[in-house]
């Protein structure tokens, strides 16, 4: 002892052997031989949860396009009314004028507004009156604005 202090005294550590103090072994011990190795069932899973809303890429113009037309855009074929034959819905357009040059049918676009860029296959054609050089789907539409909007700016670009 030196300095006049007294050592303390440390007890001896406790090893949890996964027995109660009466010796009864604790519920999530097994004992050694009651262990099983073998694959637990499992039981059905549902289908992982997926958001309702998934985020779509949205297409940029081409680096270089070749053509490009400014005007504005009308939707038509809603809900298979008002479709061309073949088609009942989705990203497709019907060609103004402008847009029909060369082998135009078939040819994918690139149509700019509001903010956002789609691109649609021309699939149909227009007479599209005035500053209105495509019409597009009501699918396609709707990713550029409300339908209730009726017409909207556009820069198409192929």
């Amino acid at each position: 002892m030196a300095g006049g202090m007294a050592e303390a005294t440390v007890p001896p550590p406790v090893i949890d052997t996964g027995a109660t103090a009466n010796g009864d072994p604790i519920g999530d011990f097994q004992v050694e031989e009651a262990r099983s190795f073998e694959p637990r069932a499992n039981p059905d899973q549902p289908a992982k949860a997926e958001s309702l809303v998934k985020a779509t890429p949205r297409p940029t113009p081409p680096p270089n396009p070749t053509h490009s037309v400014n005007g504005r855009a009308a939707w038509y074929c809603n809900n298979g009314s008002g479709c061309p034959a073949g088609y009942s819905g989705g990203l497709y357009a019907a060609a103004g004028p402008a847009l029909r040059v060369g082998n135009w049918r078939g040819r994918t676009v690139t149509v700019c507004g509001s903010g956002n860029c789609i691109n649609v296959k021309l699939v149909d054609w227009c007479a599209c009156g005035g500053a209105r050089e495509i019409d597009l789907f009501a699918d396609a539409f709707s990713r550029l604005a409300p339908l209730g909007t009726g017409t909207v700016a556009v820069r198409v670009s192929w």
